[in-house]
């Protein structure tokens, strides 16, 4: 998987330690085989990922980190999209990781979380993971909020962020 494109650009550290640590998971393939994957490789950013499990028309949080909990008000993990009670933000998640699937290819969205009254700028990286049968099962996540941890918390007492996107990557897409 080329992560060139935004190694070319200033990116938040720790999307650049997740794109580092997803490159050498793909050195051998197109795609980082979730098999390989070690949550203790990438200490520095645990509370930041999140894990999704592809399946039939929806999408399982199999691990998500506290700050990234505190994005969506509650920690999903072990919750299908589907399950979600905000509807909308369920759309926008399933579209955006249906495209991600779609292009076999890494994601970095630049944008904003906002609630009623504030917003923080995030920076967000998404990579599709295959299984041991080399069929596309999982997508690996950070989001990288930049502002205190203790502030998000603050802001997300709340409710549920609502992602604007203000730049959006995708790698090239991989044949099959």
């Amino acid at each position: 998987m080329d992560f060139q494109p935004l190694f070319e650009r200033e990116i938040h550290p720790s999307i650049a330690v997740a794109a580092r640590y997803c490159s050498e998971l793909a050195a051998n393939h197109e795609i980082p085989n979730r098999q390989d994957f070690r949550p203790n490789k990438v200490r520095s950013i645990l509370g930041y990922l999140f894990l999704l499990d592809v399946l039939p028309g929806d999408y399982r949080f199999s691990l998500c980190g506290v700050h990234v909990s505190v994005l969506y008000g509650v920690n999903p993990t072990g919750t299908r999209l589907s399950e979600f009670s905000d509807r909308d933000m369920s759309g926008r998640l399933t579209k955006t990781y249906d495209e991600v699937v779609a292009a076999r290819s890494f994601q970095y969205v630049r944008g904003q979380c906002s609630w009623p009254d504030h917003s923080v700028q995030i920076e967000r990286l998404l990579v599709p993971m295959t299984g041991p049968s080399g069929q596309l099962d999982a997508i690996f996540g950070v989001t990288i909020p930049k502002c205190p941890v203790d502030l998000l918390v603050i802001y997300a007492g709340t409710g549920i962020a609502k992602l604007v996107i203000d730049e959006q990557i995708t790698g090239k897409a991989l044949a099959l």
